[in-house]
């Protein structure tokens, strides 16, 4: 497995040391599973906006149809 050199400021490592030994873990499991959780949801967050740009597109297309059937009921009169 590839590893890494990390700085981290010294509370920051305290604070991570406190919660992962009350997990159980060792720092570089905890470390890992921190990483992939942030991974995880910044992978959920770039989703959620490619499906809100999609969503904003449909949305506009299906206002245009919705206003050309409005006005077929005009036209057929």
């Amino acid at each position: 497995m590839p590893y890494i050199n990390l700085n981290i400021p010294a509370e920051q490592l305290s604070k991570l040391d406190s919660i992962r030994k009350k997990l159980n873990k060792n720092r570089s499991v905890y470390i890992r599973e921190a990483i992939n959780y942030y991974i995880v949801k910044t992978e959920r967050e770039f989703l959620a906006e490619q499906f809100n740009i999609a969503s904003k597109k449909c949305r506009e297309e299906s206002i245009s149809v919705c206003n050309e059937f409005e006005n077929i009921d005009l036209i057929s009169e």
